[in-house]
Formats: structure tokens, C-alpha cells, sequence
């Protein structure tokens, strides 16, 4: 959170260490060597160790597919050759150790709360870092670090700053800011004290925070999470999460067949100015022109050092860059893992009795639905993002495992459930011992 942006150390064949996995990598060894936590690759989740063995796969296939120079329009970008197959495992193998750390160490339903609280305190840390900013305009990482990380004038919107400290861009400012409302929203549902004040005011708090940020999308997915948790049943903001998650997984073939309504998104999006309009027409038609390359190689991309991408063409979208990159298999990978968790989260809440697992899972359903929404027009699938993935599997997997090693007394638990599920979500936060006295 406040590593310096595109400062790095370079490393032969492994992945560059900056501010993306250098935590990833202190937490492993401190997980592995110091506290020597005991490794499962995702124990109870066969789905998903199944998608990261497939993961393991498709760098191979994607050299394999690619040992010819191509052209792009103005340059010819290098053919792939072997040593490229141990690299971009590598890469893949190195941007899931948030996902499989979180899926390790997140075990139940307090650590899932842990983690709503944990985020939540993070939102608030940061964001008199983002109010600073929104008032002097986006000057921290170049008062820090001597530079600024992006082109400044994609700060300046609605005729003011949008916050960017230290993640590089206004977006990605926002769409934390969309999973911290989120995670604020859930706590205030099921009584989860945050800090010292009472929650309601961390949730007004964090809508202006919101607010400030000044992005469109981001208000759009912060309302709908913030509405979905707070009038919906648990059950309906779960299936709006799944139906929601699963257009995101299916746009890569929604998008060949030409079933997204652009027009009426772009229609949407005049309602918030034309420039905004203009905006998503641009992205829209550079998607086209990916979207036309990444047909050639449709099941494994072009691989890396450029050649996935048409000279002149902007990529802004996380997943036009992983279906050009790597094809369906690939997207299929990076996107799989998060759809089969709100999938498993779904399933969970459903079966559930206690009125706060429901609650929790609902949550984590709605905030993984909202970060895939966000990973269409934008790139902001950093390691933070991966790392809530993981815990959603974690959590959803452990339940799954324990119900199904315990037997009988999982049928009791179901009795012990029930006979409370009449009672406030206070009362079943004490019955958890989960409330701080």
C-alpha cells in the first residue's frame, strides 16, 4: 500500500521483486520457515487445485503455439522459445502465492471475518492519504519518490482529483475503496465492531470515500455491493453474485458472438457526462481490435514480450489482456478461481443454518462478483485481489471439509443452528464467542 509504483528488482527468469509480490513473498517465508505452517495446496478445494494444475499447463502450450516471429503493424515481435516455457510458469506460479497463502490460512468463519475487519481497517489507514490528495491533488508518490506513476491528467475528473498515493492510478484507488465499502457494509450487517465508533458511521464514512474517488464504475459496483448486502436476503445477493460472476467468466465468448449490449452501456454512460461516454467507446473499440487478434490463437494467446498486443492498440481491460496472452485456457485459469468460489460460497450459504455464515458468505460472494465486474474494463487483479480470492476458497473449502469429516456431528451442529436461527445476529455472534467484550 505504500510501495513505491514501477520500481523493481530485476532477476534472471523468476518474475522482478516490487511492490506486487514482495509481501507475497516475506509472508510465504514467514509462513513456511518461521511459523512453519504446515503446506496443503488447496486441501477440500479439488476444483480449484484442479484449475491451478491446468494453470501449471498452459505456459507450455502457449510457446509450443508460438515458436514464429508475428507482426503486429508496425513491429515483428521475437518468436517464444523454451526457455520462455520456465519464465512464464514461473510468473503464474509466483502471482497465486497470495491466492494459495490465503486459501491456506483462512479456516473458518472468524478468519473470514478477520479478514472483512482487516480490510476494512486498511481502507481507513489509507484514507486520509486519499483525502490529502483529493484536495492538493494526487502529489504523494512524487513528494516520497521523486516521480509521478502515470499520466496526471487521467487524475482530474468531475472538475476536481481523484486520489492515487501509492497504487499508481486513480482506478485502482477506487476499486480498493469499492472492496473496503463492501467489506465495511458486511461488518455492519452482522454486528462486527471495526475499531472504537459505532459501525453505521465507518459505513457513511466509507460511501464518501467512495465518493471522492470520482469513478463511475466504481460508484456503480460500490452502490450495487453496498445495496445488494443490505436489502437483499442473503440468499438473493448470493445469486445475484453468481449470475453476475458467471457473465464475467462467459464474457470472453459473449464478446466472440457479440452479445455485449454496447450500445445500451454506452447509453449508460452518457447519463454521466459524454466524456465518460467517450471513454468506454474508446476502450470498447481497442477491445474489438485485441479481441480480433486473440481470435488467432484462441486457445492459448500469443504469449508474452508484446505479442499479444496490436501495435498502437490501448489494453486496459484485465481480461482482454489474459485472453490474448494466454487464450480461453488461460482466462479460464485466472478467472475459474474466483468464479468457483463465489460458485462454493453460494452452495455454502445456502446450506447453512446460522443466520451470520450466511451473512459472511454473502459477502464474500458479492466482493469477489464485484472485483471480477471491475477486471472487464480495468486491470486491477493485483496481489491484494488474488489474496481475497484465496480467502474465499480457503473458507468456503474448510467448511466443506470439516462437514464432511465430522459426520455426525455436523448434524448436530445443524440442530445447535437451528435452534438459534430465530436469534439477532449479536446474539449469534456471542453464541461464536466472535464479539470483543
Amino acid at each position: 500500500m505504500f510501495l513505491p509504483q514501477k520500481v523493481e528488482f530485476v532477476l534472471p527468469l523468476i518474475p522482478n521483486i516490487e511492490k506486487e509480490n514482495i509481501a507475497a513473498y516475506c509472508t510465504l517465508i514467514g509462513c513456511l520457515a518461521v511459523r512453519r505452517i504446515r503446506f496443503r495446496l488447496l486441501s477440500g478445494a479439488r476444483a480449484a487445485k484442479v484449475v491451478v494444475l491446468l494453470g501449471l499447463m498452459v505456459p507450455t502450450f502457449t510457446v509450443l503455439t508460438n515458436l514464429d516471429p508475428v507482426f503486429t503493424g508496425v513491429q515483428v515481435k521475437q518468436a517464444l522459445s523454451p526457455k520462455d516455457t520456465l519464465s512464464m510458469t514461473l510468473q503464474f506460479v509466483f502471482t497465486l502465492v497470495p491466492f494459495v497463502l490465503a486459501a491456506l490460512l483462512v479456516k473458518d468463519f472468524k478468519d473470514g471475518v478477520k479478514i472483512l475487519r482487516l480490510l476494512a481497517i486498511a481502507g481507513l489507514i489509507y484514507s486520509p492519504l486519499m483525502l490529502i490528495e483529493v484536495l492538493l491533488s494526487p502529489q504523494l508518490h512524487t513528494w516520497i519518490y521523486g516521480f509521478f506513476p502515470h499520466a496526471f491528467d487521467q487524475q482530474i475528473r468531475f472538475g476536481g482529483y481523484r486520489p492515487v498515493v501509492f497504487m499508481g492510478h486513480g482506478l485502482i484507488v477506487a476499486n480498493f475503496t469499492v472492496a473496503v465499502l463492501i467489506a465495511i457494509t458486511a461488518l455492519f450487517k452482522i454486528r462486527q465492531k471495526i475499531l472504537f465508533i459505532p459501525n453505521v458511521i465507518y459505513l457513511f464514512y466509507g460511501f464518501f470515500l467512495l465518493l471522492v474517488c470520482k469513478s463511475v464504475g466504481a460508484w456503480l459496483l460500490g452502490f450495487l455491493g453496498l445495496t445488494l448486502l443490505v436489502f437483499f436476503p442473503s440468499r438473493l445477493s448470493m445469486l445475484i453474485a453468481f449470475i453476475l460472476a458467471c457473465t464475467v467468466f462467459l464474457y470472453p465468448v459473449l464478446a466472440i458472438f457479440d452479445y455485449i449490449p454496447r450500445e445500451s452501456l454506452l447509453d449508460l454512460a452518457e447519463t454521466f457526462g459524454s466524456d465518460r461516454a467517450a471513454s468506454l467507446e474508446f476502450r470498447f473499440n481497442h477491445e474489438e481490435i485485441m479481441l480480433a487478434h486473440g481470435k488467432d490463437k484462441l486457445l492459448f494467446g500469443w504469449g508474452g514480450w508484446d505479442r499479444n498486443r496490436i501495435d498502437g492498440a490501448v489494453t486496459d481491460g484485465y481480461w482482454i489482456i489474459i485472453f490474448t496472452q494466454f487464450g480461453l485456457l488461460g482466462y479460464l485459469v485466472y478467472f475459474g478461481l474466483p468464479m468457483l468460489a463465489v460458485m462454493n460460497g453460494k452452495k455454502e450459504g445456502a446450506r447453512s443454518r446460522s443466520p451470520l455464515e450466511k451473512q459472511v458468505s454473502a459477502a464474500f460472494c458479492v466482493l469477489i462478483a464485484m472485483l471480477m465486474i471491475d477486471q472487464i474494463p480495468n486491470a486491477s487483479q493485483h496481489s491484494w485481489v488474488f489474496f481475497l480470492y484465496g480467502a474465499a476458497t480457503g473458507l468456503f473449502a474448510s467448511k466443506r471439509e470439516a462437514a464432511f469429516s465430522k459426520g455426525g456431528s455436523h448434524a448436530k451442529k445443524h440442530r445447535k443452528h437451528q435452534s438459534i436461527s430465530h436469534i439477532s445476529g449479536e446474539q449469534v455472534s456471542r453464541e461464536y464467542g466472535w464479539i470483543e467484550k
